[in-house]
This record gives structure tokens, C-alpha cells and sequence, in this order.
């Protein structure tokens, strides 16, 4: 009977630190409660169905093909890694949005929000200098689904490490790859690891800058074709004027 009991011990403590750990995603893990606070679930009727990086107290970036209906019951989640865990958990109603005009691209979408506590809202990430060389090892993470066969959110936020390869490299597998994509390559060994679908919005960080945006990618399967990220220094410009016009906007 002891024996039995060992064996029970062993299995509830494998289970433990399998979720401690979590299951792979893409080849990535839990990522730690204390870092990324400024990542944002965009959210429609409670549930996520893309990410999003805070850049100042009042606006969120994410990926211009995160599409909503219900304005209403649209909101972004801040403040905590875990989607169903009260916690810190900060809800913030969508304002306004703003994207690019045409001629300057469709990938990138400017959400408003209008916190009545600002001071409560976590650190905002800074945005990597225009045409800054950052070809080293970075981070990517979201609260996107497993695996291919998988269409459910995972309920704590999941992160990878990924490398940035050169757009040369990348054209050759991506051979429509526009000017102002970014690529990587996941880890450097055969288990590759990298985005998913419902993780587009989700910053690329790089020495602690959001350096691309993810974009739309419902192939999970690894190794296969690299990641492709929108380029934000590209919009770095137009970012500006965005938030200066909406706090221009309200000063009438």
C-alpha cells in the first residue's frame, strides 16, 4: 500500500510542475508573473482574440487585422498574466481606434483607451529607434492557441525565445516578404518555436523594445516557415501623430 502511495506522490507532483511549467507552446513557457506587464488581451465578449502592447497611459498597439464587431463589449485586459484570475486584472473600454491612411499600410491599428485610474496602469514598453540593427535573440509571447488543432486562447500568457534572420533569408522561403517585415527563426535547433493564431498584436522585444508587431499566422506548426512581424519603426512616425491628433482632439 505504501508503495501505491508513492507512485500516486510521484504522479500529482509530475502534474505539478507540469503546470507550473506548462505545456509547450510552440516550444515556449509560462512567462513570468513580475515581466511583460505591458501586454494586452484584446478581448470581445470575454473572450481574447488578440494581443497588444501598451505604449503610453492611454494607447495600445496591436495588428490591424485584430477584428471587432461589438464595440460595445469590446475591451482590453491589462495588468496580469492570467486571463480568468481576477488578480490585477485592469478592464479598459476601447475609446477609439486609429489606423494608417491609405498608401501607409494596414498592419498596424492605434487603440484609445480612457482609464479613469492611468496611475494604476503597468509600465508601458518602449518602441526600438528607427532603423536601429537588432539582429540578436529575442522574445515573443501571447495567449494564442497550442498547437494547429487547437482554436481555444491558453489562459496564462506563454512566451518564446526566437532570432531574428536576415530578410534576404526570409525572402527566400517568403518570397512576397514586403519591405517592412521583420523575420525569425525560432530557436536555432531543430525544434523551432514562434506564433500562433490569436497571438497577432503581440510585440516583438528585443533588449526590452517592442521591435515588430506579430501579425496573422494560423499555421502553428514548427519547423516550417518563419515568422513574419511588422517592422515599427516604420510607424514610428505616424504613431506620433496619431496620439498628438487624438490629444489635440480632446483639448477642443
Amino acid at each position: 500500500m505504501r508503495g501505491l502511495y508513492k507512485i500516486l506522490l510521484l504522479f500529482l507532483l509530475a502534474c505539478h510542475d507540469q503546470n507550473v511549467l506548462g505545456s509547450k507552446i510552440i516550444n515556449g513557457e509560462i512567462a513570468n508573473d513580475t515581466l511583460m506587464k505591458y501586454m494586452v488581451s484584446v478581448q470581445e465578449d470575454d473572450e481574447h482574440i488578440c494581443g497588444g502592447f501598451l505604449v503610453s497611459k492611454q494607447f495600445v498597439v496591436t495588428h490591424g487585422g485584430c477584428k471587432f464587431d461589438k464595440k460595445g463589449k469590446v475591451m482590453v485586459v491589462l495588468g496580469t498574466h492570467h486571463l480568468s484570475k481576477p488578480g490585477n486584472k485592469i478592464k479598459e473600454h476601447i475609446e477609439s481606434t486609429c489606423k494608417p491612411p491609405p498608401g501607409i499600410g494596414t498592419d498596424i491599428m492605434l487603440i484609445e483607451i480612457n482609464s479613469k485610474k492611468p496611475e494604476d496602469l503597468p509600465e508601458k514598453i518602449q518602441l526600438q529607434d528607427p532603423e536601429k540593427d537588432f539582429k540578436e535573440k529575442c522574445q515573443v509571447a501571447g495567449w494564442g492557441p497550442v498547437d494547429n488543432n487547437d482554436n481555444d486562447p491558453v489562459d496564462q500568457l506563454r512566451v518564446v525565445d526566437v532570432t531574428v534572420i536576415s530578410p534576404k533569408a526570409c525572402k527566400v522561403q517568403i518570397p512576397g516578404l514586403r519591405a517592412n517585415a521583420i523575420c525569425t527563426s525560432g530557436k536555432p535547433t531543430t525544434d523551432k518555436g514562434g506564433f500562433c493564431k490569436r497571438d497577432a498584436g503581440g510585440p516583438l522585444v528585443c533588449k526590452g523594445k517592442a521591435v515588430g508587431i506579430a501579425t496573422v499566422n494560423d499555421n502553428c506548426s514548427f519547423p516550417g516557415l518563419p515568422n513574419v512581424y511588422i517592422n515599427i519603426s516604420k510607424y514610428r512616425s505616424w504613431i506620433n501623430r496619431c496620439i498628438e491628433a487624438k490629444k489635440s482632439l480632446k483639448e477642443m
